[in-house]
């Protein structure tokens, strides 16, 4: 339900960071959070990460702890998951929790460092909630001209039609028919794609 905002999200946690407060921040956070899954970050919470069927993953862990940036890294190959990492306290002054701190920003997860107030969190989430909309939006979009420059191949294809002759075509059927080009280009696909 990307137009709504998240509805699924995933909460990855070490031994040490389990938090059922974290768990009250979403629910009271998100408009309509549909499922919440919570797993210890092993190789069954890797496994959810690479299914991928979340708008929102949350890792609270060490910010050292390999296995839990490896999960940050999976999650990013998801074009419409965004990520919240909230890491154990820390300043830091080690040089591989700033390496580990880099490598997160460079993901693109949203970095929270505990102790972690409400507010904190909550803007965080909401950022994570517009950030999922638009690229859910951003996907749709590239779907659709996946769709439309197939149509566009297929009347180039089968009917010679030059490029800016395919495009006006869907053009002109599109407005003729009071439809969209999206499902102009579907009536292209049916009628023409063997």
């Amino acid at each position: 339900m990307c137009s709504s905002g998240i509805d699924k999200i995933l909460i990855l946690f070490d031994e040490t960071s389990r938090n059922e407060v974290l768990k009250k921040f979403v629910v009271s956070g998100l408009k309509h959070p549909h499922s919440i899954r919570e797993c210890y970050i092993n190789n069954e919470g890797i496994k959810l990460a690479k299914e991928g069927d979340f708008g929102l993953l949350i890792v609270s862990s060490d910010i050292s702890k390999q296995l839990s940036i490896e999960a940050v890294r999976i999650a990013t190959k998801h074009p419409t998951a965004t990520i919240i990492y909230i890491a154990s306290e820390t300043d830091f002054s080690k040089e591989q929790e700033a390496k580990d701190r880099e490598e997160l920003l460079e993901l693109g997860a949203t970095l929270l460092v505990k102790p972690l107030t409400k507010n904190a969190f909550m803007v965080a989430l909401n950022a994570a909630d517009m950030a999922h909309i638009r690229l859910c939006t951003l996907k749709r979009k590239i779907d659709e001209e996946k769709v439309i420059t197939r149509a566009k191949l297929l009347l180039m294809e089968v009917l010679c039609m030059r490029e800016e002759q395919a495009h006006k075509h869907i053009e002109k059927e599109s407005m003729n028919n009071g439809v969209t080009r999206l499902e102009t280009a579907y009536d292209v696909i049916r009628t023409y794609d063997y």
